[in-house]
């Protein structure tokens, strides 16, 4: 995954998670095709976010295994993890 995608990634989620919440997945799924999106609990992930948007951690993820991983490796990400602080 690169900058600008994660970057817009980030904004996508900080202009629609307050009004939109879950449904913000759907908007990134029609921004970024072929990214896999998935949304946690914060409670549920212990690796430090790449970046934050609000009450959202932004982690990426590793998707080519059959379970999917948090990755600090951008060129190694397939996805993109929303911690949602609740």
């Amino acid at each position: 995954m690169n900058a600008e995608t994660l970057r817009g990634v980030m904004e996508t989620v900080s202009e629609h998670w307050a009004a939109e919440g879950r449904g913000t997945l759907r908007i990134l799924r029609e921004r970024f095709p072929g990214v896999l999106f998935v949304a946690v609990s914060a409670d549920d992930v212990l690796e430090e976010p790449v970046g934050r948007a609000g009450q959202v951690g932004i982690h990426l993820i590793r998707t080519t295994d059959h379970c999917v991983s948090v990755v600090s490796d951008s060129s190694q990400a397939g996805g993109v993890l929303l911690a949602v602080r609740e």
